[in-house]
């Protein structure tokens, strides 16, 4: 056989076509329906397969996640897209991420081949030469790193580079944080949980002073670890310890534990080593800037809550995280009653600091995994993780009379009194389509004004004999 091939489609017929051509031309060939089966196949496979050729578009991991994954796991691996003529600017994407090379639909048999078999050619080249294989397979993860822009995702990136290029079989990923600057574990490879923070945490005792100063590659005995994470390290001979810095400090550090002893790093290791976590170190100090501009663009500028720009985003990833976990989502939607006489009474500067005052009463009366919205004027967007209507009532009242309670701007030395008007809808209790849920609690709140104001108002729940209101 001239290689193995994975072919991943979600289109069934493409899958038969493919293979049938790749066999027919000598090739060995398994089939994955989605990208979740082709990363499985890849991370699992004892024979690594050659070359992945994916679709760009399908309905679970995309052929880019999926060309992301197969490069984490292993760079070697070669990865050919497959593109309509409609989504060609991924595919040049794909090819700047890695790809060796991409293929239009519909399926042209030569081209497949002829693309297949010059993929194959240079592998065979590379083998041959230990030396530019090498090089290439630390460009090849350097480049994965430096580009990820989404720092959750670069730290098990940044990991897997290292476990790819230095003799290791384990890692773990720490990062200083919080007001005390504790190392926290970010990702962590073939070692259990419990057995990483042994280890950190030996590690962090044992050099505690030297720690902040340690700003280059350095390979440590298992002896030299103390305390029980030297337990943790049964398995293990010696630690690589590679810093991350921003500037002239030390933010993390990548570990790497290896049967080896000391000794047994060469010198190209330490030097491939510190050529990935100097790329590394960039690559984060990127990210961080991009996730500060990134959450700027979502902050309102009055309040600092969050924007309307930010609802549509984390609306759809607590509900993905909701039918994940199988918990409610609620909606509050608030309108402030009247709001428009206190702009006319006094001026516009004291309506806007009315806004703020009432943007801090609503993060009072929710927890910190909830998450609230100024979504624009005196309108204003809660939405409750794992809480069903009955808990959302409760919380909806709580802000309700808080509000009502409140003196607002006394410092000012004014006694401005405001109340609010609450919607409420349950995912997936009222709809199971995102934009109807906040149509739903919308509705909801106008409701409540039409009957009163200054009250919450639960949309009608399907079985229940009436709408539930406070």
């Amino acid at each position: 056989m001239k290689g193995k091939i994975l072919v991943v489609d979600d289109d069934a017929f493409f899958r038969v076509l493919c293979s049938d051509i790749l066999t027919a031309g000598g090739f060995s060939v398994k089939t994955a329906s989605t990208g979740a089966d082709a990363v499985r196949v890849v991370e699992s496979e004892p024979e690594p397969v050659d070359i992945v050729i994916t679709d760009l578009v399908m309905p679970d991991l995309s052929g880019l996640e999926v060309l992301q994954r197969t490069k984490q796991h292993n760079t070697l691996i070669d990865v050919i897209v497959i593109t309509g003529h409609g989504s060609i600017e991924t595919a040049i994407e794909a090819l700047k991420s890695g790809a060796f090379d991409y293929i239009r639909k519909p399926l042209n048999e030569d081209e497949l081949l002829h693309t297949v078999n010059s993929c194959i050619e240079k592998k065979k080249l590379l083998e041959e030469n230990h030396e530019m294989r090498q090089s290439l397979k630390l460009f090849e993860v350097c480049r994965a790193v430096t580009a990820t822009i989404d720092i959750s995702k670069l730290y098990n990136i940044s990991l897997d580079a290292l476990l790819q290029m230095i003799p290791g079989e384990a890692g773990i990923i720490v990062f200083y944080e919080g007001e005390v600057k504790k190392l926290e574990i970010k990702a962590i490879r073939h070692l259990g949980i419990d057995a990483g923070e042994s280890v950190v945490k030996a590690f962090a005792e044992s050099y505690a002073k030297d720690l902040q100063g340690l700003g280059s590659i350095t390979v440590l005995a298992k002896p030299e670890i103390k305390g029980n994470g030297n337990d943790a390290l049964k398995e293990f001979n010696s630690l690589l310890v590679a810093p991350i810095t921003k500037g002239k400090a030390t933010i993390g550090f990548v570990i790497i534990m290896s049967r080896f002893g000391k000794d047994g790093y060469t010198i190209r290791d330490i030097k491939n080593a510190d050529f990935i976590v100097e790329h590394a170190s960039s690559a984060f100090d990127n990210a961080q800037k991009y996730s500060e501009a990134k959450e700027m663009a979502f902050i309102d500028s009055l309040t600092n809550l969050y924007n309307s720009k930010y609802l549509e985003t984390v609306l759809e990833k607590e509900l993905k995280r909701a039918d994940r976990l199988m918990m409610p989502v609620t909606v509050l939607f608030l309108d402030l009653d009247n709001f428009k006489k206190i702009n006319d009474t006094n001026d516009h500067l004291i309506g806007s600091k009315v806004l703020i005052e009432v943007g801090k009463i609503l993060l009072k009366c929710v927890r910190e995994v909830d998450t609230v919205i100024r979504y624009g004027g005196d309108e204003y967007v809660i939405i409750l993780v794992d809480a069903d209507y009955d808990v959302a009532m409760r919380v909806a009242e709580r802000i309700r009379s808080s509000i009502e309670r409140n003196n607002f701007l006394e410092e000012d030395s004014l006694s401005i009194r405001v109340t609010a008007s609450i919607g409420i809808a349950t995912y997936p209790v009222h709809t199971k389509d995102k934009k109807e849920l906040l149509k739903i609690a919308d509705k909801a709140m106008y409701h409540a004004k039409d009957l009163s104001r200054n009250v919450v108002y639960l949309a009608p729940v399907p079985g229940l004999p009436e709408p539930m209101k406070k």
